[in-house]
């Protein structure tokens, strides 16, 4: 006799990210999505882990493209 009484809603591991990934792939050029296959095995991270630090950098060099338009990559900084 089951210890609970409630349905097994268990999902096999890697299941419930890649349902997710797969929305995701689809707008995603699939030489970048091959890369983030290869990049995920060799550092054992998932592909979301890889997109979303993907995103966040890209997102920061964006705010500080927009705040210094003449320096994109914020050289003159250290530079100076």
């Amino acid at each position: 006799m089951p210890a609970r009484d409630y349905p097994d809603k268990r999902v096999a591991r890697g299941l419930a990210k890649e349902a997710d990934l797969k929305m995701l792939s689809a707008r995603i050029d699939p030489a970048l999505m091959e890369y983030i296959r290869i990049t995920a095995y060799e550092t054992r991270k998932s592909k979301q882990e890889i997109v979303a630090e993907a995103l966040a950098l890209h997102m920061q060099s964006s705010r500080m493209g927009a705040e210094s338009p003449e320096d994109p990559f914020g050289l003159s900084a250290c530079c100076d």
